[in-house]
């Protein structure tokens, strides 16, 4: 998987024709061969500021497959006249990290009672006897 992002920098007074522009824009990227979904969030700190996130099954999806495809063309002439300079374009991999799995049972468990395992239980069980 390839998370894809692009910092735009959106031309000052701009910002609500271009969330308008993005919405009717996104429909482009919805039917292209190894899209998975995408996100666009506005910056607290910066109003004409945006990060936008595309998740691709692998990378050339974007570079061969997206850019490649006539529709990129649209998707293009559609935002580009927003932007106050070239958008900033990454992309990154997921690095798995076992204790993100951990951490998520943990989480689990602390928001669903009994939703550890038995022998948890048991061993919860065994410590509480041991200190009466």
């Amino acid at each position: 998987m390839i998370l894809e992002s692009a910092i735009l920098y959106i031309k000052p007074g701009l910002a609500s024709d271009f969330e308008s522009a993005f919405r009717a824009a996104s429909g482009v990227l919805l039917t292209k061969k190894g899209y998975v979904d995408h996100e666009l969030h506005k910056c607290v700190e910066n109003r004409d500021e945006y990060i936008f996130l595309v998740r691709w099954s692998g990378i050339k999806d974007h570079l061969l497959g997206f850019r490649g495809h006539p529709d990129y063309k649209k998707w293009s002439a559609l935002l580009e006249p927003f932007y106050a300079s070239p958008p900033e374009v990454k992309h990154y991999i997921d690095i798995r990290i076992d204790s993100r799995e951990q951490a998520d049972m943990e989480l689990v468990k602390l928001l669903i009672p009994g939703s550890g395992t038995d022998a948890e239980a048991d061993a919860d069980a065994d410590e509480e006897s041991a200190s009466d």
